[in-house]
């Protein structure tokens, strides 16, 4: 079935009116076949018998012409229905227009996410290129962007002190008007503290070049190693395939859940709402701490996986040529011992990552609903001091489990003996560990930025061109906007998978080298870049 609103004659506006509180369900939408010339409904297409259920006679109803979204009968606006067009678009703006254009636009698409997605990974592998030869530069790149950028906009607000708010509208000024009289001194001050951002930013070039070599000569040496190993090349796409497969059925049976609840009409009579009893509330959690737990696992197992194989390249000898002979399946050997061996350890780690997401999103509920309670700034005050615990114990946990993986690799013990060796490890390397962790992050916030704005700039391109901007086209695109922001969280996510196995094989090298050193081998195996790094 297919729900339909019913239309009359609208006696004050003209055209139709649309009864959005009683929709009425059909077997089909009305179809464009010409009604009859001369009659009252030469205007309008195809009455529906149904809504006489709403005003009880079909005598003030009127038919109109609609097209097909989903299960829902939407005006059709491309056609000026009797002068109704815009009265249509008015009264169903969001379910009329924006829907109808958004949704209706991702079928006729797909090439263009399709061509997104290669996009993306082929610009992932270009950037991994990049990085194994010029880390560097792009580090002291986005260093000098970000002075440059302080030092502009500083020099603005203080040419500028004291007249910006008066380019501000009414409402602005007012909400600024604590400012009133004191604009000019927020202002300089403001510019201050943006000169003070790029001196800081000169000084940490300056005195932190040392560790800025390392930590981007880490990094280029982690490139090498992948490019040395083709296998652990076509790991992150294996993962954007697997968890998004997982994540596609995991949705499913979601929404399969939540058709066990009852469902009431909402108050506009356009959308339906579920509403779960405190039993299937609970089941619902349970599914989706599982949900989390199941999709934290994957990432574990990948994780694992990369460091096994860096591990295995970096203990590899090196032959009479100088250069290491490694398989060509070490991946495979990784996903092996993963899952035969350290299943539980991975699964341990895992879950208790998504205990504490389950918790940060409760304590996210609790802060919503605190709000809508009218916000007691009491209980507002303590959700977010524990809002900045778990977020914290989260972030820290994190990492900790990565070296805890790393050790496993290592040394095949399990979760918590790992993640007790990985604390002293992580203790003893903690400031090349910071430095590398700020380059690696940056290294990815200038990847993902760049690889996700050539995405979705060549997907709205795109969209704004040729056949899919041609209306009488099949594959016509009526919200670009839609489509680009689709594009761009696809682009997003494969460039984050790029970033962190970058990161991940880092993280690997300096963990093995650091265990060379606390053991007196002195890193006989590790790769020569990354010997003469830590000898210079």
């Amino acid at each position: 079935p297919y729900l339909y609103w019913c239309a009359s004659a609208s006696a004050s506006a003209g055209g139709l009116h649309f009864n959005t509180q009683k929709p009425v369900c059909v077997a089909s939408c009305p179809d464009d076949r010409a009604p009859t010339p001369g009659s009252l409904t030469s205007m309008f297409f195809n009455m529906n018998a149904e809504c006489a259920l709403v005003s009880g006679s079909l005598s003030q109803m009127l038919s109109y012409k609609t097209q097909t979204l989903g299960h829902y009968c939407i005006p059709d606006t491309s056609e000026d229905q009797g002068g109704t067009s815009q009265q249509i678009a008015s009264q169903l703006n969001d379910m009329g227009t924006f829907a109808q254009q958004a949704v209706g636009s991702f079928p006729a698409a797909w090439p263009l996410m399709v061509g997104a997605f290669a996009c993306s990974l082929v610009l992932g592998y270009l950037y991994l290129v990049m990085l194994r030869h010029c880390a560097e530069a792009l580090i002291y790149l986005s260093i000098g962007l970000c002075t440059l950028g302080s030092l502009v906009l500083g020099a603005y607000m203080w040419l500028n002190a004291g007249t910006l708010l008066q380019g501000m509208d009414r409402a602005s000024r007012q909400e600024a008007g604590g400012l009133t009289g004191h604009e000019e001194l927020a202002t300089k001050l403001a510019a201050i503290m943006c000169f003070g951002l790029a001196a800081l930013l000169v000084f940490m070039a300056q005195c932190l070049s040392h560790s800025i070599h390392v930590a981007s000569a880490c990094v280029q040496v982690a490139c090498e190693v992948l490019f040395e190993m083709p296998s652990l090349l076509l790991a992150p796409i294996v993962k954007v395939f697997v968890k998004g497969l997982a994540f596609l059925v995991l949705l499913f049976g979601f929404l399969l859940l939540c058709s066990t609840c009852e469902m009431t009409s909402g108050e506009d009579g356009m959308l339906r709402h579920f509403s779960p009893d405190d039993n299937q509330k609970l089941t619902l959690l349970f599914y989706l701490t599982m949900t989390i737990w199941i999709l934290a696992f994957i990432s574990a197992v990948y994780q694992f996986t990369v460091a096994y194989s860096v591990v295995e390249y970096y203990h590899t000898p090196f032959d009479h040529d100088g250069d290491k002979d490694v398989g060509c399946c070490e991946v495979l050997e990784g996903l092996q011992v993963a899952l035969m061996y350290h299943p539980g350890s991975l699964a341990f780690g895992s879950l208790l990552i998504a205990l504490l997401s389950v918790l940060q999103k409760i304590i996210e509920y609790a802060e919503r609903q605190n709000q809508v309670a009218g916000g007691n700034r009491i209980v507002a005050c303590l959700l977010c001091i524990a809002a900045c615990l778990v977020s914290c114990c989260k972030d820290m946990l994190q990492r900790v489990s990565r070296c805890a993986y790393i050790d496993m690799a290592i040394t095949s013990n399990n979760f918590c003996d790992a993640s007790q060796q990985a604390l002293g490890t992580i203790a003893a390397m903690a400031a090349s560990l910071g430095i590398l962790t700020g380059a690696t992050f940056v290294f990815s916030v200038f990847g993902g930025i760049s690889i996700c704005l050539c995405c979705s700039a060549l997907t709205y391109h795109s969209a704004s061109t040729g056949a899919f901007a041609d209306a009488s086209s099949e594959n016509f695109i009526g919200s670009p906007v839609a489509v680009t922001v689709a594009a761009l969280a696809i682009s997003a996510l494969v460039a984050f998978v790029f970033m962190d196995i970058v990161d991940m094989a880092s993280d690997t090298l300096m963990y093995c080298y650091q265990m060379d050193r606390q053991r007196g081998q002195g890193g006989k195996t590790a790769p020569r870049a990354l010997q003469d790094l830590f000898a210079s």
